[in-house]
């Protein structure tokens, strides 16, 4: 079912100052994929926008002992069950957030670092993920404030409408 929407995606991303990349880390296809399915999709956001790839379920991995969160309560760490060895290497990461800088045409020096850019979360336990949306935020709020400073925004103001005055029509008008 996900092709029928696949044509919507860069509605979602026109304009984005910032945008989250999101891959299985036990699956080395779904990375495969956010790169071969996704990538163009970024055409749409702003030429600063940030990129984060974010690798999740690392709540699911046996080299990921998840250390204590006040926001996570414990009894979901111990009843993970069986772990699975990750497919997904952080360098895998980065090396997919350098190849979109590379298709960005973005020079590394410009944007904030591969290692800075890369995380790994579990949505299921919250590991990380405030750690993410801060890190993110903090980045976004400045390209947002200084956009606002530059200039009136890229849209159509539709109650500035004003009706074209009509003319007469036909041969001898």
């Amino acid at each position: 079912g996900r092709e029928q929407f696949h044509g919507l995606g860069s509605m979602y991303c026109r304009g984005a100052a910032a945008v989250i990349l999101t891959y299985d880390v036990n699956s080395l296809q779904s990375l495969a994929e956010l790169e071969e399915r996704f990538l163009a999709l970024t055409d749409s956001a702003s030429a600063d926008c940030i990129f984060a790839i974010v690798g999740n379920k690392v709540d699911l991995t046996d080299d990921c002992a998840l250390p204590p969160d006040e926001n996570r309560p414990e009894k979901s760490v111990a009843s993970s069950g069986s772990k699975v060895q990750k497919q997904v290497r952080a360098e895998d990461a980065i090396a997919l957030y350098k190849k979109i800088l590379k298709y960005k045409m973005l020079d590394e020096k410009d944007v904030p670092a591969a290692e800075k850019m890369c995380f790994e979360t579990s949505a299921k336990t919250g590991y990380k993920v405030d750690y993410l949306f801060e890190t993110v935020f903090e980045m976004v709020v400045p390209i947002i404030v200084r956009q606002k400073a530059e200039g009136p925004p890229q849209t159509v103001d539709i109650t500035d409408y004003k009706p074209a005055k009509r003319t007469k029509s036909g041969c001898c008008a």
